[in-house]
């Protein structure tokens, strides 16, 4: 039987407001006159009638459950972003083996595919850079290549993720450009005082991989550390 309201007269309004400023003033009200809540009736959504008491409780069990839902997608967070930590850390202490800039070149595109959800990693070394001709890998070298059109993602200095221009797509994929649907473009800058010596492109096939809203500390520390590797290399072979 569905509960019928009785509204109040027009004349009472102000009245109904004042009752509920009142019962929110005096949240013990229902404690002190629990008689009421045998008679209070409110309408379910089947079109049942259920008790105030048995209302509280179906609207508790939904606020549980949406809390659990809750902290299971944190929990889901939290320890992806351990399996990501714990991959970075391995990559890091891989870096620091390498013998050479070639082998890092090799190493990180490598690397980045298999343990990064990755189909292509491209490294272009910019002019002005402390890195020889003769250093640079045939993958990376910046010959034929026209980098201006990344001026304004290294004048910015930060990782940038998403759809990425198709110009700036052929330029750091080559023949694979077409392919990408999302990318994470980081400028390889050792501190804020530094210089830009390059571009890190990771791509992927999967438009959802590389979002503009994604979170890019990973990718800045990823750039530290490169840019502090592949330095040293050049140090050593001066």
């Amino acid at each position: 039987m569905a509960v019928q309201k009785k509204p109040l007269p027009k004349q009472d309004k102000t009245t109904e407001h004042d009752i509920v400023q009142y019962l929110r003033d005096h949240p013990d009200f229902f404690e002190q006159h629990q008689g009421l809540l045998a008679d209070m009736m409110l309408a379910h959504e089947s079109g049942s009638a259920v008790s105030l008491i048995e209302r509280q409780v179906s609207i508790l069990r939904e606020q549980k459950d949406d809390a659990r839902v809750k902290l299971h997608a944190l929990i889901n967070v939290a320890e992806k972003n351990e399996q990501l930590n714990q991959r970075f850390n391995r990559l890091i202490l891989a870096l620091l083996d390498t013998q050479s800039f070639g082998q890092v070149v090799d190493f990180i595109q490598q690397r980045l595919v298999k343990d990064f959800d990755a189909h292509r990693v491209s490294i272009r070394v910019l002019k002005g850079s402390p890195v020889s001709q003769q250093q640079i890998p045939e993958s990376a070298s910046r010959d034929h290549y026209n980098l201006e059109v990344f001026d304004k993602v290294i004048e910015n200095r930060n990782p940038v993720c998403g759809r990425l221009p198709m110009d700036q797509l052929e330029q750091l994929f080559n023949d694979d450009y077409e392919k990408i649907r999302s990318a994470a473009l980081i400028p390889l800058i050792k501190d804020d005082k530094s210089d830009c010596i390059g571009l890190l492109a990771i791509g992927s096939t999967d438009k959802d991989r590389f979002r503009a809203d994604m979170g890019t500390l990973f990718l800045s520390h990823l750039s530290k550390v490169l840019t502090r590797v592949i330095e040293k290399h050049v140090a050593r072979s001066v």
